[in-house]
């Protein structure tokens, strides 16, 4: 069993968390989604992404330390990618949210 982690410890976890979260959440602006970071006491930040052309395409993007890495997740708690490969997260999440017209038949 894991020792439980300090509450400075968790503090730190959350801080890092928040900047991740707020780095994607500029790279999706910058691609013309809204993103909003959403934050609970007993709970790491997520983040809210919505497509404005279509407000009820939604994502909730999380993001978790795992085997000394930090990933983005989808809502569901696959993994998007690592926080480093920051515009390929972002162009994923842009894709999945992505309106598209219904084909001419």
């Amino acid at each position: 069993m894991p020792d439980p982690i300090t509450p400075a410890e968790a503090a730190a976890v959350t801080a890092e968390a928040a900047t991740h979260l707020d780095h994607l959440q500029e790279a999706l602006q910058s691609l013309g989604l809204h993103a909003r970071l959403l934050t609970q006491d007993d709970r790491l930040p997520r983040l809210r992404v919505i497509n404005p052309k279509a407000t009820t395409l939604t994502e909730i993007i999380s993001v978790v330390q795992r085997h000394d890495r930090w990933l983005f997740l989808w809502s569901w708690n696959e993994p998007i990618t690592e926080v480093a490969q920051l515009a390929t997260a972002a162009e994923r999440i842009r894709y999945v949210l992505a309106a598209t017209s219904p084909s001419a038949a």
